[in-house]
């Protein structure tokens, strides 16, 4: 049953996304009946993308993580919401003044300045602010109001749907209750910016030794329910990775990868949001980590499942692929046939081992895996999903700027630390 407030919250969204969802219809149908070939592309990606920006809320993350994979929605579109990555439009300056002031109580007078003015940024969940107090700069992030409403009326619409998409016999194995409450608490957790703030120290300390990566240091005096201020880095642009020598992008896409596996397989930390509005290619050759709002900590058997799962992928091991997944199974029927279940992951394991980025599909390999899940009837926990929507995102900036990387064997030295951690040989 629903209850009466999830029913207003879904009506509510449902007349909006109609709304809105319904005039842009309108106006994509003119821009393909009235534009030129030549720039009809763009218009309308530039129309989905505003789309997107209107709706807010979840669906501002969705553009977001579309818009890393080039390969996947083409060159306009991955432009078109390319926006949405830092440019969202910002929130009014009484709104953010009020945000602050809740937060923070007593509130340093550049930083009132500093929301006054314009935002050095904007997301889905914030807009961030560049203040000057003395000889430092600080960035100011600010939470948007009314974020978390749209967050929660979004995801109460996709747990209707994944309601009924339940029912429809073909999908009734399908665990989309189980997913979409992970996503949503995800999306939640982001909104609770004093675990942001802990998140953010623990993503600097981690990778201290990395010379090749910059986190941002969160400065705890001046944040609160709300706000968190950070290091300001100067010169931030998501377009200067377009402008580097092959040799130093290369090389930057490499180190980004390295932080990645480091906090993926050792720590158990997954950024879930390494869009280009939180990964900065830098001139001097360094690569800059931003916002720890969306991550997940995987507990220490997910960690050892997965991490063990990626090396079986390393050494071409499909049966050891295999014999994990059936680990993660939490019912299975009685007609199902195991030895086909290990035969059929195996062979999807052993053709795509050692594949470098630019041919490595990992989207299609990740549906492959769960299409022979749904076709032997396994019920699995859905305890991978945010592992491989962070590797998602990575390996859209991998293909696109360092295709001849061999994706899997640079998680080698990480996925063997990984594994002596999970294991107690070493701390």
């Amino acid at each position: 049953m629903v209850d009466r407030a999830t029913a207003r919250s879904l009506a509510a969204r449902a007349f909006r996304l109609g709304a809105f969802g319904g005039a842009a219809a309108v106006r994509m149908a003119s821009i393909a009946a009235t534009s030129p070939r030549s720039t009809r592309g763009p218009r309308l990606a530039a129309e989905a993308a505003r789309l997107l920006e209107r709706l807010g809320g979840a669906f501002v993350k969705a553009g977001q993580i579309l818009g890393t994979r080039v390969d996947l929605v083409g060159e306009t579109a991955a432009a078109a919401l390319g926006r949405l990555h830092d440019s969202v439009e910002p929130m009014a300056p009484a709104e953010a003044l009020r945000t602050v002031r809740a937060g923070l109580g007593r509130t340093p007078p550049e930083f009132v300045r500093a929301v006054g003015g314009p935002s050095a940024a904007g997301g889905s969940i914030a807009c961030v602010y560049r203040a000057q107090l003395g000889d430092r700069a600080v960035a100011v992030k600010v939470r948007r109001p009314g974020a978390g409403a749209a967050i929660a009326a979004d995801m109460a619409v996709l747990r209707f749907a994944a309601g009924v998409a339940a029912r429809i016999p073909a999908l009734r194995r399908v665990p989309f209750m189980e997913i979409v409450d992970q996503v949503g608490d995800c999306l939640m957790a982001q909104l609770d910016f004093g675990a942001e703030a802990a998140n953010l120290r623990r993503l600097h300390d981690a990778l201290a030794d990395m010379p090749d990566v910059v986190v941002p240091r969160p400065i705890p005096e001046l944040s609160g329910d709300g706000v968190i201020a950070m290091e300001f880095i100067e010169g931030l642009d998501r377009d200067v990775i377009e402008t580097l020598p092959a040799r130093v992008r290369e090389a930057q896409i490499t180190a980004l990868v390295h932080a990645v596996y480091r906090m993926l397989f050792v720590e158990g930390f997954v950024h879930v949001d390494l869009h280009q509005g939180n990964t900065y290619f830098m001139p001097d050759g360094t690569v800059v980590l931003l916002d720890a709002g969306l991550v997940f900590r995987m507990g220490r058997e997910a960690r050892e499942r997965f991490t063990g799962f990626f090396a079986g992928m390393i050494q071409g091991d499909g049966e050891a692929c295999a014999d994990i997944l059936l680990s993660t199974v939490r019912r299975r029927e009685p007609e199902t046939d195991i030895a086909a279940f290990r035969a059929e992951v195996s062979d999807l394991v052993v053709r795509n081992a050692g594949m470098v980025a630019r041919d490595f599909d990992l989207p299609a390999f990740c549906l492959d895996l769960f299409d022979l899940q749904r076709k032997h009837r396994l019920h699995a926990e859905p305890e991978f999903i945010f592992p491989m929507l962070s590797l998602l995102t990575l390996q859209g900036v991998v293909k696109r700027h360092h295709p001849m990387m061999d994706f899997q064997l640079e998680a080698a030295p990480f996925v063997m630390h990984g594994l002596l951690v999970t294991s107690g040989v070493t701390g």
